[in-house]
């Protein structure tokens, strides 16, 4: 799955600005002779810290090459058909992003069962001359009674599929966990140096453990 992610990805933004995180424990998976074809950076987290980290620190890779750039962030543990209908649905994402700027872009899908593992997103009104809609609400990995109500009620699944700016989703991380954010500026300076990874590896010292749905999202 994450041979497939890549593609989409790169298919998305171009292969080189393709930025992959992993933990350390998973470089074992990727050297050879088994070693993915892995397109643009990949960046070890030095150790877990929940999702929050895990996408903050590829985002600031790359804010540190362009910090008005359009971001999407894809959880590696998808499969996706078809890719030409994503990829329609992705592109329109990007638009709506550009459209608005600070908002921060779900991407839904229908639900099939009351999944309680799963994040889930209620809509709100629909956007003019759009398929998107205002999120009315957002709830991560709710009590199986709950994941039965937002299942009759139309909510959809969270695909943990996000598009936005990337100065959006920095600012999110500065308001609501800015410990967090402040670690990351920090690092920024350090981004494709000699001792880039000394420097991730001394930000990871005491780093917060932030859930991204639960902490970010949901809030």
């Amino acid at each position: 799955m994450l041979e497939h992610t890549l593609d989409r990805a790169a298919r998305a933004a171009g292969p080189q600005r393709v930025v992959t995180v992993v933990n350390s424990d998973h470089h074992i998976y990727l050297q050879r002779p088994r070693r993915l074809n892995i397109p643009g950076r990949l960046i070890a987290q030095p150790r877990r810290c929940d999702t929050g980290p895990g996408v903050f620190l590829p985002l600031s890779v790359v804010m540190a090459q362009d910090p008005k750039a359009l971001v999407a962030v894809m959880p590696s543990d998808h499969f996706i058909h078809s890719k030409a209908a994503f990829q329609t649905i992705l592109n329109e994402a990007f638009e709506l992003a550009t459209y608005l700027p600070r908002k921060i872009i779900l991407l839904a899908a229908e639900p099939d069962a009351p999944e309680p593992d799963y994040g889930w997103i209620t809509p709100g009104p629909r956007l003019i001359r759009s398929r998107a809609s205002l999120v009315d609400r957002f709830k991560e990995k709710p009590h199986p009674a709950e994941s039965e109500e937002l299942h009759r009620g139309g909510s959809l699944w969270n695909t943990m599929i996000v598009v936005a700016q990337a100065s959006a989703l920095w600012e999110s991380a500065q308001a609501l966990h800015p410990e967090m954010a402040s670690r990351f500026q920090a690092l920024r300076p350090w981004i494709g140096t000699p001792v880039e990874a000394e420097a991730v590896d001394m930000v990871y010292r005491g780093m917060p453990s932030v859930n991204f749905s639960r902490d970010i999202l949901e809030r």
